[in-house]
C-alpha cells in the first residue's frame, strides 16, 4: 500500500512514494537506506519542498527530513555550527542569534532546510560571498551501502568527493549533518534607491561591488529599477524594524492578488493593476539583525526560475531579456530579481569558477504566465547561464555538461558512491543522465 501523496511547497509537483520515512536520528536514516537496498527501491530525501521541479518525487522511499532538526554543536571560538540536515534556516538563525552568532549570508527564504538549500546551490547576494556551499566545513553523509562518512576539505579517501558533496542534488547519499561557518552576530542597514535601468547596466560591475549585499528589482515594462543596498552597521536597530521588514511580505501578497485578478483581466493588464495596487506600504531604510534583514515571510505560493550568468555578461542578458519580454507583452506582477555572488570551487555549483549574476523570474502559479519563463529561458541560456537546480527550467544533461568544467569528475564520484543508482529519480536522470558505469580497477592500485 502506497503512502499518501507528497507535494512541493508550491503544490505543483507531487508523488506517491511506496514508503515514507520520517527520521529523528541518524541511525533511522541508515536503517531506511539499508532496507531500501534490500527491497530494491530508490531513495530520495525531502525537506520543506521548496524546489519548483521534480527534484524530489520518487516511487520508492521518500526520506522526509523535516523532523530531523536542531543544532548538534556550536563552537564559537572556531566559528562553526553543526546542524541536523532538516533544520530550517529560521530556527538555525534564531538559535545562533540567541548565542551571539550568525551566518554571514543567506537567501531570502528562511523556511528552507539546510540540506535542501545546500544540495541545490542556494545563495544570498554579494561579491564577497559564495553560495551556501562555500561556507560548509564538513558534512556527514549516509551512502548507498548504509555507511556514514564524515567528509571535509582534507578528505583524500574519495577523490573529488568534497567538491561534489556540497551541491549533489541528493544523488550521492543523504546528508545527515552539516557544519557551517558562523560569525559574531551583526546588524545590517537596508536602504533603497531608484535608478534608470540603462544607467545601472552601464555601471553594473561598480554597482555589484558597491554594497556588501546588493540586489535590484525590475518590472520589465518599466525603465526604472529599485536598488537595494544592504551593509553592516554599528547603528542600533530601528524601532519597529519588524514592521518595516513586513513590507516585503505585504508586497508578496500584493503580487499574489494581482496574479489572481490577472486571471480574469488578462496578463497584459498586470502593469495597470500593479500601478493601482503598488505603493500602499512604506519601504524605507531600516536597521535590524542580519538574519531578519536577509529574510522575510513568503506566504503566497508561486513558481520561480533562476539562472546564474557570468557577471560580466549579465547586463547584456538583461537588455536582451527586456526586448523579448516586451515583445511577448505578457507580464508577471513579480519583479525580476538580480543578485550577485562570488565564484566557488564546488563542482555543480551554478557559480563554479566565476563571479556570478543571478537572474530570477517569478510568476503566479495559476495565472497562465508560465510562458514568461519559457520565453526567458533561451535568452539566459544563450549567455552561458546555468539554471538553479531547484527551480523551474528545461535543461538536460546534454545542455548542462559543457557548462560545468568538473562535470566528469562529479559523475565519477557518483558512480563510485552509488553505482546502482539508488539515489536517482526522473529529474536527476534528465539533468545528470544515468549513473555512469564504475571505472575498471587499474592493476597495481
Amino acid at each position: 500500500m502506497r503512502e499518501s501523496r507528497w507535494r512541493t511547497w508550491a503544490g505543483t509537483v507531487g508523488c506517491a512514494p511506496a514508503r515514507t520515512v520520517r527520521p529523528t536520528g541518524e541511525e533511522e536514516i541508515v536503517r531506511a537506506v539499508r532496507k531500501a537496498a534490500r527491497d530494491g527501491l530508490s531513495v530520495r530525501a525531502a525537506g520543506t519542498g521548496h524546489s519548483f521541479n521534480r527534484l524530489v518525487p520518487t516511487s520508492g522511499v521518500l526520506v522526509d527530513l523535516t523532523g530531523y532538526t536542531g543544532i548538534v554543536a556550536l563552537d564559537t571560538a572556531a566559528g562553526e555550527v553543526t546542524v541536523r540536515a532538516g533544520t530550517r534556516f529560521t530556527e538555525l538563525c534564531a538559535a545562533l542569534h540567541r548565542r551571539g552568532m550568525a551566518l554571514p549570508n543567506i537567501g531570502t527564504l528562511a523556511e528552507q532546510t539546510v540540506a535542501g538549500a545546500l544540495s541545490t546551490g542556494n545563495h544570498g547576494t554579494g561579491l564577497r560571498h559564495t553560495a551556501l556551499s562555500g561556507g560548509v566545513t564538513r558534512v556527514r553523509l549516509v551512502t548507498a551501502d548504509g555507511s556514514v562518512r564524515t567528509v571535509g576539505p582534507q578528505d583524500e579517501a574519495e577523490p573529488g568527493l568534497w567538491g561534489a558533496v556540497r551541491c549533489g542534488l541528493g544523488t550521492l547519499g543523504i546528508l545527515s549533518t552539516v557544519t557551517l561557518r558562523c560569525v559574531p552576530q551583526f546588524r545590517l542597514r537596508m536602504q533603497l534607491a531608484s535608478e534608470r535601468l540603462d544607467a545601472l547596466l552601464e555601471r553594473f560591475g561598480d554597482w555589484a561591488a558597491g554594497s556588501e549585499h546588493p540586489s535590484l528589482n525590475w518590472l520589465p515594462w518599466s525603465d526604472q529599477v529599485t536598488v537595494r543596498s544592504v551593509d553592516r552597521t554599528c547603528e542600533a536597530a530601528t524601532p519597529g524594524a519588524g514592521l518595516r521588514r513586513l513590507t516585503a511580505t505585504l508586497d508578496e501578497v500584493r503580487c499574489g492578488l494581482t496574479g489572481q485578478v490577472a486571471r480574469l483581466a488578462g496578463a497584459e493588464a498586470v502593469p495597470r493593476l500593479t500601478a493601482r495596487l503598488g505603493g500602499l506600504w512604506p519601504d524605507g531604510p531600516y536597521v535590524d539583525a542580519g538574519h531578519r534583514v536577509f529574510t522575510f515571510v513568503q506566504p503566497v505560493r508561486f513558481l520561480a526560475m533562476e539562472h546564474a550568468l557570468p557577471l560580466e555578461r549579465t547586463p547584456e542578458a538583461l537588455r536582451e531579456l527586456r526586448t523579448v519580454l516586451r515583445q511577448l507583452g505578457v507580464y508577471s506582477p513579480y519583479s525580476v530579481l538580480v543578485r550577485v555572488g562570488a565564484a566557488d570551487d564546488v563542482a555543480l555549483s551554478p557559480a563554479y569558477g566565476r563571479q556570478t549574476g543571478y537572474v530570477n523570474l517569478t510568476v503566479p502559479r495559476a495565472a497562465g504566465q508560465v510562458e514568461i519563463l519559457r520565453a526567458a529561458e533561451p535568452v539566459l541560456r544563450a549567455f552561458g547561464a546555468r539554471p538553479h537546480w531547484g527551480k523551474a527550467h528545461t535543461a538536460t544533461a546534454e545542455v548542462l555538461a559543457p557548462r560545468y568544467p568538473r562535470w566528469e569528475e562529479f559523475q565519477r564520484v557518483r558512480s563510485r558512491l552509488d553505482p546502482g543508482g539508488m539515489f536517482t529519480g526522473p529529474y536527476t536522470d534528465t539533468v545528470l543522465g544515468p549513473v555512469p558505469a564504475p571505472e575498471p580497477a587499474v592493476a597495481g592500485r
